[in-house]
Parts: structure tokens; sequence; C-alpha cells
């Protein structure tokens, strides 16, 4: 039983602390189209490609200036275009919220889901 124990905290040690990237969990891409709002009326598609936005629905037409970026951890998107941006947050792997902001304009949020 002690050679099991010493064994295992060996183990332990070498995996490092439990705060460490071998205990993290692994960082999720936004590949995929997410979409949503469609019930509000403000309906959404953000389309990517790996991390790279390719492609924004928004207010009836696709936007075609959207650039983004992701978060080091994956967990925020943010897409800017001439009229507008939109941080998209991670709610679950394939779950998110939208916060859409424009000039003029109250923010519209609402629930994503990867299509």
């Amino acid at each position: 039983m002690k050679r099991f124990a010493v064994l295992s905290l060996r183990l332990l040690a070498a995996a490092g602390p439990i705060g460490s990237p071998a205990f993290a969990q692994a960082r999720q891409s936004w590949d995929g189209t997410w979409a949503g709002g469609w019930s509000g009326g403000t309906g959404a598609q953000f389309i990517f490609a790996g991390d790279d936005v390719i492609g924004v629905y928004w207010r009836d037409e696709y936007i075609d200036d959207a650039q983004g970026s992701v978060s080091p951890d994956g967990a925020t998107a943010t897409l800017t275009w001439r009229l507008g941006e939109a941080v998209l947050t991670r709610t679950g792997s394939a779950s998110a919220r939208a916060t859409v902001r424009e000039p003029g304009r109250p923010a519209a949020s609402f629930a994503l889901k990867k299509d």
C-alpha cells in the first residue's frame, strides 16, 4: 500500500500543480457557424474558420468588412465592422452569448447556438 501511495505522489508531482496546463481544459475553437436572435427580430450568424471570422450576417445582410479576434483562452471573440461590433462569449461548448453594439441603437444581446 505504501508503494502505491509513493507511486501516486510521484505521478502527481510529474503532472505539476493542479492549476497547471496538465489539468486545464482544452481550449475550444470557434470553428463553425454560430446563430441566434431570430425570435427577437435581430437574427444573426457569425461564421468562423478555426478562430478566423469569415462571415457575419446581421440586419438582413452579410457584412463585407467584418474582422475579428479571439481571446487567448478562446472564451471570447470580438468582431468589428464599419457600423458596429459584436462580442461573443462562450457559455458552453456549443453555446454563446452575443452582444451587438451599433451607433445610435440600443445594444442587442441574445443567445447563440453552434450549428
